[in-house]
């Protein structure tokens, strides 16, 4: 070899080494996880369903399914598969062919589960599974506490009401939306290391490598369904939509039900119907290294099945965090400009579908971003989720203790107050927290923050006895610096009786 091909060859591979070290510096790699992760956990601990054993379950004379939470969390992270949006290139952060990579995600979604109904412990083809500590679950703050958690037949969650007029102009009362979520085993690994301990969850284990960003590994997946208990009658769009048979509410509408007593929360078996499916992807390619995307149900879309009805509206993999309201709408209600908005692909035809009377969707999100066919139109897919993390942060500005300060008004002036809005829509990479007033991100899983917070809701108490979950101390010790932070805005540069600084509050 001459001196010149040998000099090429090492330079070659210098660079290759290189490359590697970058790669492996941005990621970590399912070695290293492995190698860290705990493998003493403890499983099958975690309740299967709202008030199970405690006045929760099936009636004597119900015969049909009960739901079980696939639970058994792997111990070390699976091998990848060969996963099929894997296949379709990425330029500049984003899939060149964004709806065959979105509807890639939801057939690997739908794989094996739509057979079984989403009893996803009978898949066949791959494993599936749930997250704990939804049986006890609060959505939002005027809730009766823990009385939206799983319902016992599918294992269903309450997830929101939509008041009259939202769905369709149709509809004149509340209707209710009940979801299930489903994780493939790549994500099922990191919930797993959390919850090692199901009585001591540790929420930067998320990724069991302390040095790198608390992140799902890549290839990790999440697939969720949305059933309304809305009828044809109210939302025409829902005929031959997949019926399926679930525990909810007998009433729908939540001002009743939180008006109280508890027994106003009553659940009957009743009709829902799927109106809603949202995939999301970790994929190293991505600007944030997610990639979210959401279905809606159209029953006059061709197909022989309700699922091949389901009509693609949108994938997004970042939230233009430059492209501000007054950039992308000319008014509160529109009409919105897509084309600043590039971290995205939107089905033009299934918009124009969703929004044709008596429908009444009124979306997209904020400022033109994807939401779901009823998702929140304050929010966007990515904006909510980025605020995954514990402790919990509001998903919206209007619902934080910031935005009633600034008098935030998203119905009648979105385009105010910017640089407080623009925060909600920013591009926060995989595995970065929200806010410096959490400790842990959940790395844009939603659910797993929500967990967290229920496992805190009925495990911790004032004052953190020493038998307390570790968890429930830290949060202790968070609370009290906070509100020493907040009391030091006050304090901050003012002089004591003799001109020096006053003296810190202790902790």
């Amino acid at each position: 070899m001459t001196s010149l091909k040998r000099k090429i060859l090492l330079a070659a591979q210098a660079l290759a080494v290189l490359a590697v070290g970058v790669s492996s510096a941005a990621a970590t790699s399912d070695e290293v996880r492995n190698k860290l992760a705990r493998k003493d956990c403890v499983r099958g601990k975690f309740a299967n369903y709202y008030l199970e054993g405690k006045g929760g379950d099936p009636s004597a004379d119900y015969r049909g399914r009960v739901f079980k939470l696939s639970q058994n969390f792997p111990d070390q992270l699976p091998p990848a598969e060969k996963l099929p949006w894997q296949a379709i290139d990425f330029k500049d952060g984003a899939p060149v062919d964004p709806r065959a990579y979105l509807q890639a995600l939801l057939e690997y979604g739908l794989e094996g589960n739509v057979p079984v109904d989403f009893y996803v412990e009978d898949n066949t083809v791959r494993k599936w599974y749930g997250m704990p500590w939804m049986d006890w679950n609060t959505e939002v703050a005027s809730d009766w506490p823990g009385t939206d958690g799983r319902e016992f037949v599918h294992g269903f969650t309450h997830e929101f009401d939509s008041s009259g007029n939202t769905l369709s102009t149709l509809q004149r009362d509340f209707v209710d939306t009940w979801s299930g979520a489903y994780y493939n085993d790549r994500a099922a690994f990191g919930i797993g290391q959390v919850y090692c301990n199901p009585d001591d969850p540790k929420p930067g284990a998320l990724n069991p490598d302390p040095t790198a960003l608390n992140t799902f590994p890549d290839g990790a997946f999440i697939i969720k369904l949305l059933f309304s208990t809305v009828t044809e009658e109210q939302l025409p769009s829902v005929k031959n939509a997949l019926e399926w048979k679930a525990h909810v509410f007998a009433n729908d509408d939540p001002r009743w039900r939180n008006a109280g007593p508890l027994s106003r929360f009553k659940r009957e078996i009743s009709t829902i119907r799927m109106i809603q499916i949202d995939v999301s992807v970790r994929d190293e390619r991505s600007t944030t290294g997610w990639l979210l995307g959401t279905f809606g149900y159209d029953g006059n879309a061709p197909g022989d099945t309700p699922w091949k009805r389901m009509v693609p509206l949108g994938l997004q993999w970042g939230n233009s965090p430059r492209a501000t309201f007054a950039e992308t709408c000319k008014g509160p209600n529109g009409p919105c400009d897509q084309s600043k908005l590039t971290e995205q692909w939107i089905n033009p035809q299934a918009l124009k579908d969703l929004n044709t009377a008596p429908l009444n969707f009124n979306h997209l999100g904020y400022g033109g971003r994807l939401a779901g066919p009823v998702d929140n139109a304050k929010a966007s897919c990515m904006g909510c989720h980025q605020t995954a993390g514990f402790p919990v942060v509001p998903i919206l500005p209007e619902f934080s203790a910031n935005g009633s300060v600034l008098g935030l008004d998203a119905e009648r002036q979105p385009q105010t107050e910017q640089s407080l809005r623009m925060m909600y829509q920013g591009n926060v990479a995989s595995g970065v927290v929200f806010s410096d007033t959490q400790l842990y991100s959940s790395d844009s899983s939603l659910q797993l923050s929500m967990s967290l917070q229920n496992f805190v809701s009925m495990r911790c108490s004032a004052g953190s006895p020493p038998d307390a979950p570790s968890l429930c101390k830290q949060l202790a010790r968070w609370q009290g610096l906070q509100r020493k932070s907040i009391d030091a805005v006050l304090t901050f540069g003012k002089p004591g009786p003799d001109g020096g600084p006053l003296p810190s509050n202790p902790d």
